[in-house]
């Protein structure tokens, strides 16, 4: 790797895993009720649900994710007539937020790339969760970004254009690395910023796409050989 000065990632599906957490959150969320509901059905409602909530946060007043979690969940129990508070089962779905870990070529390819690059984070997320799991894994990078801190939800521009403003870096010395095409591609793309979509179960077929990443890994590793 050569030539750039920045290099941005994404947190969760790039460097941590978000394994089964908000699987397990729904399931533990819909033992708790007294009528019988479809956790698969439940769980698609709640990513839509989520992106909406988001979105909307972009364009009105923004919301911390916390507070979309729990818009989430009110409109999730109106949906499927659940008479619980809502908001007493809020703290299931934040507590899925902590306790991630990172990948197995985390640490140690991000240790590698600090030799001579300034690494930072930029996740849709509140900061809280995502420090307590950097501490949790000893992970340690430049500086966070977060949602919360930039107060816009990617693929908004504004978020990309902050981490560019505070590291005082042009477009054109970073690069985005990530596993959404539509968060980490798109997102950065719309201000000429190279990007790398990391793609470790092969989910997508960029033939079909019409969002193209600069280069396609399997997993961090491949990043130390790239000529970006």
């Amino acid at each position: 790797m050569k030539n750039k000065t920045l290099l941005i990632f994404d947190v969760y599906g790039t460097i941590i895993s978000t394994g089964n957490g908000s699987i397990n959150a729904v399931e533990s969320i819909l033992s708790l009720q007294d009528k019988s509901v479809n956790s698969d059905l439940f769980y698609a409602e709640w990513k839509k649900f989520h992106r909406e909530n988001m979105n909307n946060a972009n364009i009105n007043t923004f919301l911390s994710e916390e507070k979309i979690f729990e818009n989430d969940l009110k409109l999730l129990y109106e949906k499927y007539n659940i008479k619980k508070d809502y908001s007493d089962d809020v703290s299931i779905m934040l507590s899925s937020l902590i306790g991630r870990k990172c990948f197995e070529d985390t640490k140690s390819t991000i240790d590698e790339l600090r030799k001579n690059y300034r690494v930072v984070l930029g996740s849709t997320t509140d900061t809280e969760p995502l420090m307590e799991n950097l501490r949790l894994n000893e992970l340690s990078v430049d500086a966070v970004y977060t949602s919360e801190i930039i107060e816009k939800y990617k693929p908004d521009i504004e978020f990309y254009k902050y981490i560019l403003k505070s590291e005082n870096c042009n477009a054109e010395n970073a690069v985005f690395i990530g596993d959404s095409l539509i968060d980490d591609i798109f997102g950065p793309k719309q201000l000429e910023i190279k990007t790398v979509l990391i793609d470790r179960n092969n989910k997508y077929n960029l033939e079909n796409q019409s969002i193209k990443p600069d280069f396609v890994i399997h997993n961090l590793t491949e990043l130390l050989a790239l000529n970006l």
